[in-house]
């Protein structure tokens, strides 16, 4: 179908873009977050035959494909009529062996390893269950009711606020530090 004259339109320089700038980013070295890739990755080759050959997947839908329902079908009428085979098990498509294995076995041993996470609360809510600790010590209808109780929380959802903050060692062993040792003014 024919375009008028506006929809075409001609194509006009952009001065504002500074060409030379664009050339240089785009020739910069991809930053990669991990070292065991960063070392075996070749700037001669393409993002997905580096990916291929340390054995990691650039397209996960080209990797692992799903079934096709005609496929599932098939699978279906094979079973009823011996005569009709049909391959399903193994995707088409060129399949090479990956060359720098180590990269991959690296990847899995670093996700398989367990990371400790100590949990932290902000500084905010320290301050806040310190305060309310300091101010009314156990009693958390009381806490409810204070006017510092910015988020209105009821005394239940304060208890366990306080609790999770008593369940910190780090936090809650400097807040007994502090408590113990007279302010000198």
């Amino acid at each position: 179908m024919a375009k008028n004259k506006k929809q075409r339109g001609r194509k006009k320089f952009d001065y504002a873009k500074d060409r030379k700038k664009q050339w240089k980013k785009s020739k910069k070295k991809v930053k990669i977050g991990h070292r065991g890739v960063e070392a075996a990755w070749d700037d001669r080759k393409s993002v997905s035959q580096n990916l291929r050959d340390m054995g990691l997947s650039h397209d996960v839908n080209k990797t692992i494909p799903l079934p096709k329902t005609r496929d599932m079908m098939a699978k279906v009428y094979q079973d009823k009529d011996e005569g009709m085979e049909v391959d399903v098990s193994s995707p088409p498509g060129k399949s090479k062996k990956a060359k720098k294995l180590h990269v991959m076995k690296q990847l899995e041993q670093e996700a398989n390893t367990p990371q400790e996470g100590t949990p932290r609360l902000s500084t905010e809510m320290v301050r806040y269950c310190t305060y309310m600790m300091d101010k009314h010590g156990e009693d958390y209808v009381g806490m409810a009711r204070d006017v510092k109780n910015y988020y209105q929380d009821t005394p239940k959802q304060i208890r366990r606020k306080i609790m999770r903050f008593k369940s910190i060692p780090d936090q809650y062993q400097e807040y007994l530090k502090q408590k113990e040792t007279p302010m000198s003014s």
